[in-house]
């Protein structure tokens, strides 16, 4: 597929309506016409721009084959979300591709007396220079320009020779990474980039024969990462990112070098005791083939060594120990390797201080498919741990007695799992091994006839919160939340309904409750919208997208019932109760297309 008919079909705003969802559409669509896009500019596959909201957001989009890459380094485009910025950026892109090809949209462009400028113009204007001038030029701005200047400064390097290249890196990755101050969570993207320029000079090195040199210089710069780390915001996991980075390169240097396999076991070994990050964990799986047989014997004789010296846990509750940890992680690995489960068994049974370490012997034993040996693990740990932390044990138990038909068995340790923490969930299994025993509906009525008294003995207690809501729907400890969640995943939706309305639930649930009566009653829906949105008017402090949503839903609703009128009055109720919050107001003025339907209708 060429690039051309790749952005004809990309770049549509159905495309972009089903990428990014209604809801970001429409806020992209609001920008977008509010002029709100800045300092675009069409690079071919590539487009950027500067989105003004809230702040300044920078918006970078490239066509690649099926879909369009985005990056904004707004709160929702670092969660990797097609954000409303990411929509108006990509509206722009669409409205300056509307004068056909590429050199249709440049004679435009001079027509109208655009300043925008392309690759191709920079390049005509570098190649119109003379060399001298441009040696001149770059030198100059490298002076003002720190990544420019760092880039010179590595082409530079190699030139004189190796030594200097890599007295360069080394200078250039510990002041990239060394962290002087905290770094905040937005300043991450910064940092890591300023890390990758400098790590850049490895690959330049590496590829010149300097494998040695690049091996050291990675090892360094994983342990100052380990160091920084807690000297940063590290939520989105740049640091992690470039952990694997130095990793990865830190392999292919060992592949080239073919470093001694005694020697690299050593440092391989030490490395993971020590790593503080896991940033070494499990390199004996990745570094096998570089370590070959004699390698592997050097390491497993200094694992052995400090096997040796580990206490054995039998005791729930032991504290942790990160040296312990490491050493059975990498005992772990070993064992692994040799395929013999009893190796495997053997390394982790020296630790029982955790439930979940009986469980996972337990696992082992049964994909091996010794189930009998699975299920005793699983009772010897179930019967040791009681209450939530045997959960996971007991449904373990509870399935290898349904797998051997003993139902009953089974059924009695899913019951008590329901009972002792109901949910959906909860109800689900035990849905899910009743059905097996074909006795489902005597027990869904126990399970439903429990969550009824549970519901009556919740209610007869008193409120201990000093919270007062303004709704009978929303009040209630419990309410009947897991009831009408019950029989909505049942499909029960009038009886849901009428639960819900007996004694309440939480607002997710009326929501759902609302979509699914929006077709047959509308005025239901209706209302639900209006008071969950009302709910969200009050609570927001500064963006009302979400509750004006709601009310554009109460809105669509009052006019399948034919009830415009009545919603318009009340929508103009909720204006004058909230008349001191201008942004709510102004959100309202904006979408009143969607939100005053009565003309429409009539």
């Amino acid at each position: 597929m060429t690039k051309s008919s790749a952005a004809s079909r990309i770049l549509t705003t159905d495309w972009l309506i089903r990428r990014a969802g209604e809801s970001y559409y429409r806020r992209g669509l609001d920008y977008f016409q509010q002029g709100k896009v800045a300092e675009f500019q069409d690079l071919g596959d590539k487009a950027e721009a500067v989105v003004h909201g809230t702040e300044g957001y920078e918006v970078y989009l490239t066509l690649v084959p099926d879909d369009l890459e985005h990056n904004c380094d707004c709160p929702l485009g670092m969660d990797e979300e097609f954000c409303k910025h990411c929509v108006a950026v990509a509206l722009a892109w669409i409205e300056t591709r509307k004068g056909g090809s590429d050199g249709e949209r440049t004679k435009a462009n001079n027509r109208a007396g655009s300043t925008q400028i392309t690759n191709a113009d920079l390049q005509r204007a570098l190649e119109a220079e003379s060399k001298e001038e441009l040696v001149n030029r770059i030198v100059a701005w490298a002076e003002d320009d720190k990544q420019l200047r760092e880039n010179l400064m590595q082409m530079a390097a190699r030139r004189k020779g190796p030594g200097v290249a890599l007295a360069l890196a080394r200078k250039s990755l510990e002041r990239a990474i060394r962290v002087r101050r905290f770094l905040e969570y937005r300043e991450m993207r910064n940092y890591a980039a300023s890390v990758e320029t400098a790590a850049a000079m490895l690959e330049d090195l590496l590829k010149d024969g300097q494998a040695v040199g690049v091996m050291e210089l990675c090892e360094m710069s994983l342990r100052l990462l380990a160091a920084a780390i807690e000297q940063v915001d590290d939520s989105d996991g740049y640091v992690g990112g470039l952990m694997e980075q130095f990793g990865d390169l830190h392999l292919r240097a060992c592949i080239a070098a073919k470093p001694d396999p005694a020697v690299l076991a050593a440092m391989l070994f030490h490395a993971e005791m020590k790593s503080g990050l896991n940033e070494w964990h499990g390199c004996i799986e990745r570094y096998a083939e570089v370590l070959g047989a004699e390698g592997m014997v050097a390491y497993r004789k200094l694992a052995e060594a400090a096997w040796a010296k580990v206490p054995v846990k039998t005791q729930v509750g032991h504290d942790y120990d990160s040296t312990h940890y490491r050493i059975t992680a990498i005992m772990e690995h070993l064992a692994r390797r040799s395929n013999n489960v009893e190796d495997l068994v053997a390394v982790l049974e020296r630790d029982l201080s955790r439930p979940d370490q009986y469980l996972r012997i337990a696992e082992i034993y049964r994909n091996a498919g010794d189930r009998d040996k699975a299920l005793a693990w699983a009772e010897r740990g179930s019967a040791i741990t009681p209450g939530p932390h045997g959960s996971a044990l007991r449904l373990f138990v509870a399935e290898e007695y349904q797998h051997r038909e003993r139902h009953a068995d089974a059924l009695r340790l899913v019951w008590i799992e329901f009972r002792e923490s109901p949910s959906l969930i909860s109800y689900q299994r035990l849905e899910q091994f009743a059905r097996a025993a074909e006795d489902w509906e005597e027990w869904r009525g126990q399970a439903l006839a429990y969550v009824r008294r549970m519901i009556a003995g919740d209610q007869k207690k008193p409120e201990k919160s000093s919270l007062v809501f303004s709704h009978t729907w929303l009040s209630g400890r419990w309410g009947h939340t897991l009831l009408v969640e019950i029989l909505l995943y049942e499909n029960n939706i009038e009886m849901a309904w009428q639960e819900a309305h007996h004694g309440g639930c939480n607002e997710n649930l009326w929501l759902r409750l609302a979509k699914a009566r929006e077709q047959q009653h509308p005025e239901d829906a209706m209302n639900v919208y209006l008071r969950i949105g009302n709910e969200a008017v009050s609570r927001a402090t500064g963006n009302y997208d979400d509750a004006v949503e709601l009310l554009e839903r109460a809105a669509s609703a009052a006019r399948f019932a034919e009830k415009s009128n009545h919603f318009e009055t009340e929508l103009d109720g909720l204006l004058k109760k909230f008349r001191l919050k201008r942004n709510f107001l102004k959100c309202v003025e904006k979408r009143r297309q969607f939100l005053y339907l009565s003309a429409k209708s009539e």
